[in-house]
């Protein structure tokens, strides 16, 4: 049996439309964690489904796999949740919240799990905004890549469904000229704006991507822009074997999900989330060195997809 908690969150709301579009067949329970004793109504396969309050853990139980797509309304919440998946030590958790709820006990995953199962059973999928970098360093997996610098620049997306109600009020705040008021989902006023995040931000990112890829020195920078959707990134790459320009266009292009643009082509990050997938461009190689841009919806290809990619590799085993 599959659990989802907070299908109604941003991320919720993407993984039940994705399993729903992949697994028809699959139907599953529906809880929230937040501090509302009612019901909630979530839309599956363009039906309506109740979502229960989650007020007693012993609900979960019979779940082979849990999914959480939120963090819970409080950290004692997550305790209780983590204390429960203990004492089931045969349920798997995919975590998809930031930082993560289970710390370093939970094994960081890209959409696959790894051929050794780690023990507990918990997954944990890095933040939306190494989507694309992390596609894109698998795919050069046989130039054997040693370090790599990236610049990723993060939707008001990654903060909630609120976060993006709060950036169109100040958008519309500026443009009027008034007063934008406190932002309270959002790090701080960004509408046409760029902000750099906080350096813990940045250094999460290099340790998730460090974990995915453990031979791998990596620097990361984030920057949260005034943007709704999608996520833009930069990646310097250096790799233990040179290679040619001809070459790393074939490794990019037989990676699933990943395109290069069309000649002439304008590309923008919403139009790569509204196309789907990986837009890779800008592609330069110098001997052993790789560099280039990316666009796609981190929440969806490192989200939704993500998830059901994973949840499918489960259960195949």
């Amino acid at each position: 049996m599959l659990t989802i908690l907070d299908p109604t969150s941003l991320l919720g709301h993407e993984v039940i439309e994705r399993l729903a579009r992949v697994s028809p067949g699959v139907r599953p329970r529906l809880f929230h964690t937040g501090a509302d004793p009612e019901h909630l109504i979530a839309e599956v396969a363009g039906e309506p489904a109740l979502v229960a309050p989650l007020a007693d853990l012993d609900e979960l139980e019979g779940s082979a796999i849990v999914i959480l797509t939120a963090p819970p309304a409080a950290e004692a919440a997550s305790e209780r949740l983590l204390a429960w998946l203990r004492a089931h030590p045969r349920v798997a958790l995919v975590d998809c919240t930031q930082p993560g709820i289970a710390g370093h006990a939970a094994r960081c995953v890209v959409n696959a799990a790894p051929p050794v199962r780690p023990s507990p059973p918990w997954y944990h999928l890095p933040d939306p905004a190494l989507a694309a970098p992390a596609r894109l360093l698998a795919a050069l997996a046989p130039l054997a890549p040693e370090a790599a610098h990236l610049t990723v620049l993060c939707p008001a997306a990654g903060f909630g469904a609120d976060a993006l109600n709060e950036l169109a009020a100040q958008g519309g705040a500026r443009l009027s000229g008034h007063p934008e008021g406190k932002a309270s989902h959002l790090p701080g006023i960004l509408a046409f704006d760029l902000s750099p995040a906080p350096v813990e931000r940045s250094r999460l990112l290099e340790t998730q991507l460090a974990e995915i890829f453990p031979r791998l020195e990596v620097t990361a920078n984030a920057i949260d822009a005034g943007v709704f959707h999608g996520h833009l990134a930069t990646v310097l790459a250096s790799c233990a074997n040179e290679s040619t320009l001809e070459r790393v266009r074939a490794l990019i292009r037989s990676a699933p999900g990943m395109r290069m643009p069309r000649r002439n082509e304008v590309t923008t990050v919403a139009g790569a989330v509204k196309q789907g997938g990986i837009v890779c461009g800008d592609l330069r190689v110098r001997g052993r060195s790789v560099s280039a841009w990316l666009c796609a919806d981190g929440l969806r290809v490192g989200g939704a997809e993500a998830v059901v990619d994973l949840v499918g590799s489960l259960t195949a085993s």
